[in-house]
């Protein structure tokens, strides 16, 4: 029995040791056959690496649009404008009880007349002979801090208190903003098949021609009796090398050009942290970017190695 066990020992540790042999032959070959054709490695892994940047950046540019009209939303103030009829002090209270702990400023009509001539600027006369009346009466609510739907819920609330007439969350093109982001969401899930699609022709079209120059090679292999795996399996990895290499050199021209861009747009927006690496490029998306690139190289050079063999 003892016997028995030793010997099924053995025979895994001599499986185990022959697929680790077979694997370092072909990572061998693999690197050789990159390094005899630059151009075609080149040509293979610049074209990942600009399918895998425009994927990145594309998903991060949503983002950081996302983030820009919460940010910008936030800085919006709700105006509620009151009929003419309507009690200043008793439509402010009412507005301070549906927003609490939000900043409340009544504005009479007078004052609204008063900041639209400064609004005016060089144009203020021909605001002369106007009557305040003209103007409505309103209360402002700051939104400072609130997200875009928050903004909506209270201008909602806002709109149901005793006198007011209409209520402007301040929020229209924002709204425009959201719904060309969703569009935008849309169309870039479209054009990014499209654009894998694209790739992985592209790039299985050039690695072919590492196998047709190898074609004599292969032949040998073959009439050796090499096998289907053991001939294809070296194309495969050297598919799967370009593509981590291109994915990795997308992923690290992302956090450069993150490190570049984010802190000048966030100063001129002012959002503080709100496009940080983590929000813009969080790791789950990196790590997804990563293995994209390096199943796109793996998927092109099995459909080049398919392709030769049908054909041949």
């Amino acid at each position: 029995m003892a016997a028995a066990s030793s010997a099924m020992v053995t025979q895994s540790a001599g499986r185990r040791g022959r697929d680790v042999t077979l694997l370092v032959y072909f990572v061998r070959r693999a690197v050789e056959a990159m390094w005899r054709k630059p151009i075609v490695t080149v040509v293979a892994t610049a074209t990942i690496f600009v399918a895998v940047l425009v994927t990145g950046a594309c998903a991060a540019a949503l983002t950081a649009g996302e983030r820009l009209a919460l940010g910008w939303a936030g800085d919006v103030s709700i105006s509620v404008y009151l009929a003419p009829e309507a009690d200043l002090d008793a439509a402010r209270a009412a507005v301070a009880a549906a927003a609490p702990g939000r900043r409340v400023t009544a504005i009479p009509s007078a004052r609204a007349l008063e900041r639209l001539r400064d609004s005016l600027g060089k144009d203020a006369t021909l605001l002369d002979g106007v009557d305040a009346a003209a103007l409505p009466a309103s209360i402002e609510v700051s939104a400072a801090g609130l997200q875009l739907a928050d903004v909506r819920a209270l201008a909602q609330r806002l709109s149901r208190v005793p006198g007011a007439r209409d209520v402007d969350d301040g929020n229209a093109w924002i709204e425009g903003l959201d719904g060309t982001l969703s569009t935008v969401r849309a169309i870039g899930m479209i054009l990014f098949g499209a654009l894998a699609l694209g790739t992985a022709v592209l790039v299985s079209n050039t690695l072919r021609l590492g196998v047709f120059a190898r074609r004599d090679e292969i032949e040998i292999m073959k009439l050796v009796g090499g096998t289907d795996t053991f001939v294809q399996a070296p194309f495969w990895l050297e598919g799967l090398f370009q593509g981590v290499i291109g994915s990795a050199l997308a992923i690290g021209a992302l956090l450069g050009a993150h490190a570049i861009i984010a802190p000048r747009v966030s100063v001129a927006a002012r959002l503080g942290s709100a496009l940080d690496r983590a929000q813009l490029l969080p790791t789950s998306l990196l790590a997804m970017l990563a293995i994209s690139g390096a199943v796109l190289g793996l998927v092109s050079s099995a459909i080049a190695v398919r392709r030769h063999a049908l054909e041949s």
